[in-house]
């Protein structure tokens, strides 16, 4: 098996113990597992947390792993036997996320160049929220302002998903509201069609 340091990218900073840990886990699916094996080869962590939480009354609990950007096209492709296996060796439910650089408003740099919309906290966010429900589609996005001034985003998502992300959702709005502070509420529309 490989150095679970080789596995990790961190700037700046000395990887835990349970970053390494998911790290030698990520090694040891895929010595195992002969058809991930190609995968996971190239594929790197820049950190990962133990999450747990109260939501809406009950503690939720969660393994958040965050994804070098680059490795974003190998996970995906091999997104659902991952999560099961990862699932299985930490008993509990994991999120997996891409890190994603947010750069503000304006730039100070000598060249003027316009701030790229991937890189506002709107498209992070939104690109986060579209990593945790993968692959779920999002069918449409509302946000409702209570009287008191909270924002509450409600997300519809592909009735066909039902079965998949039901027993999920609660936990993935507790990750996602840890993340962005922002609090989200899952709907499955009776069909696919809206009213126009």
């Amino acid at each position: 098996m490989s150095d679970p340091k080789k596995k990790i990218i961190k700037k700046g900073s000395e990887p835990t113990e349970f970053e390494y840990h998911v790290a030698q886990t990520l090694g040891e699916i895929e010595a195992s597992s002969a058809d991930l094996k190609g995968e996971l080869r190239d594929v790197m962590i820049t950190g990962a947390t133990e999450f747990e939480g109260k939501f809406r009354g009950a503690v939720r609990q969660a393994v958040i792993i965050m994804f070098h950007y680059r490795s974003l096209k190998a996970v995906k492709s091999i997104h659902a036997r991952l999560l099961g296996e990862l699932e299985k060796r930490f008993r509990r439910p994991v999120a997996i996320i891409f890190t994603r650089t947010i750069l503000p408003k304006y730039l100070k740099s000598k060249g003027q160049q316009k701030r790229p919309y991937s890189r506002t906290l709107t498209a992070v966010h939104e690109a986060i929220l579209d990593d945790l429900v993968y692959p779920a589609a999002i069918m449409g996005k509302r946000m409702r302002i209570k009287t008191d001034g909270k924002r509450v985003f409600k997300v519809l998502l592909d009735p066909h998903d039902r079965e998949k992300l039901e027993e999920k959702l609660d936990t993935i709005s507790a990750v996602y509201s840890k993340l962005t502070n922002k609090e989200l509420v899952f709907e499955f529309p009776l069909s696919r069609e809206f009213p126009v």
